[in-house]
């Protein structure tokens, strides 16, 4: 089964569970800006480090209740950025999205205000614009901590800090499509997100 379909089943099956969970249980609609610094791809070609530059992202995120303090999360994030392959090779975009199904935990209490942790498992996909290269979808994980400050009964502010694992295992030709000028590699790929979310519930 390809992590395409892998993903797709998950996002199904939260869908479901929202729809057939119990009838007291409470839904979240999050939407986000962020920035995020990235390091951990290499480049073959001179031995060197391939620089992608920080950069504003959005995310959203829809969570449901599994219990007073917990919730069932899907996650997507995206960020467009600009990768320097270095060895002579003009900079490119380089558009990042992850989708990954989790959840939170909040530390003190229930789902209402205060410190949570927060993470999930799914897929990150690398599509570049240069000819030559070409889409790379890997495994990855996010995990982080939040603050949920509650602005009314029905509303929150949301602040995070995430950071994103992604298992890319190539020891040369990563998002190489055939042509490429420079070859890059990556075992992993790690991202760091500072994000600030505005959640309504209901």
């Amino acid at each position: 089964m390809s992590v395409r379909t892998q993903l797709g089943a998950l996002a199904l099956g939260v869908i479901l569970f929202a729809v057939s969970g119990p009838a007291a249980a409470q839904f979240g609609v999050t939407l986000y800006v962020g920035y995020i610094g990235s390091n951990g791809i290499d480049n073959v070609t001179d031995n060197t480090s391939a620089s992608i530059k920080s950069s504003a992202a959005f995310a959203a995120a829809v969570g449901v209740d599994l219990d007073p303090s917990r919730e069932l999360q899907l996650f997507y994030s995206q960020q467009t950025t600009t990768l320097s392959p270095g060895g002579g090779a003009a900079p490119f975009d380089l558009t990042v999205r992850y989708l990954h199904v989790g959840g939170t935990a909040f530390i003190e209490g229930p789902i209402d205000r205060g410190w949570y942790v927060v993470g999930g498992l799914g897929a990150t996909q690398f599509s570049p614009s240069a000819t030559g290269y070409g889409t790379e979808t890997k495994p990855s994980l996010n995990l982080g901590v939040g603050y949920y400050w509650p602005l009314g009964k029905n509303v929150a502010l949301r602040a995070e800090g995430r950071g994103f694992f992604t298992l890319v295992n190539s020891s040369g030709g990563f998002m190489c499509s055939g042509g490429c000028i420079v070859v890059l590699r990556s075992e992993t790929f790690l991202q760091y997100e500072a994000m600030l979310g505005l959640t309504a519930r209901f």
